[in-house]
């Protein structure tokens, strides 16, 4: 309840900026799953999800993580462009597998 009153102690030490990102990423945002069912696969998607593009992949996290904002408006904004083509280059950096460019995005995803 602590820091529900007082939100800025979060980053008032890294313990609990750490301790807030592990809830988060760990915490489902209802209606959404968590980031770590997406990320880990965990999270199966409904008939619903699918005809809304919620499926296992990056632009679902980053749904989860800034909805709105970057997400469901048609077309990918600049931030979600660069938020893809940095994805990019860490998949590329630590030799992962490319992820298939449609699941990248979350242009056509329901933020809400």
């Amino acid at each position: 309840m602590i820091l529900l009153k007082d939100p800025d102690l979060v980053h008032a030490t890294s313990y609990r900026a750490f301790l807030a990102a592990i809830w988060f990423y760990m915490t489902p945002q209802a209606p959404k799953p968590s980031i770590h069912d997406v990320a880990s696969g965990f999270f199966v998607p409904t008939q619903s999800d699918l005809e809304n593009h919620l499926v296992f992949g990056f632009g679902f996290s980053t749904n989860i993580i800034n909805g709105g904002y970057e997400c469901g408006q048609g077309s990918e904004t600049e931030k979600s462009k660069q938020r893809i083509n940095a994805f990019k280059e860490f998949l590329e950096y630590f030799g992962l597998p490319e992820e298939d460019e449609e699941s990248m995005g979350c242009k056509k995803q329901p933020t809400g």
